[in-house]
């Protein structure tokens, strides 16, 4: 697991607060992807797994919920929201973030 860079994590926080100040309940954010693993470069997004109740499992309508709020932080922001049902071990991708993720809240 990699130091999460100084500028990511301002980004990360802001995001957070901005979710809960818009009743986004967050259960868990994950950051995985190359700033976890410290392979990031200048054109790198910033992966985030997002865990909460608000959401459904349908990934596109789910990510629609929260677009505007995601985009008035950054754009760099690549959000894969997850409802807690449905973020489990058992599936490969969710298995990845958990294994090589930095949990951030």
């Amino acid at each position: 697991m990699a130091k999460i860079p100084y500028k990511i994590n301002i980004i990360l926080k802001e995001y957070l607060k901005v979710l809960l100040n818009n009743s986004v309940p967050v259960e868990t954010m994950i950051l995985f992807g190359s700033y976890a693993k410290g392979t990031f470069h200048e054109w790198s997004d910033i992966d985030l797994a997002i865990v909460s109740t608000i959401f459904e499992g349908e990934r596109i309508k789910d990510k629609n919920k929260i677009r505007h709020l995601t985009l008035s932080v950054s754009s760099d922001l690549e959000v894969f929201p997850y409802n807690p049902n449905t973020f489990i071990n058992e599936d490969p991708f969710v298995y990845e973030i958990l294994s090589t993720g930095i949990k951030v809240f």
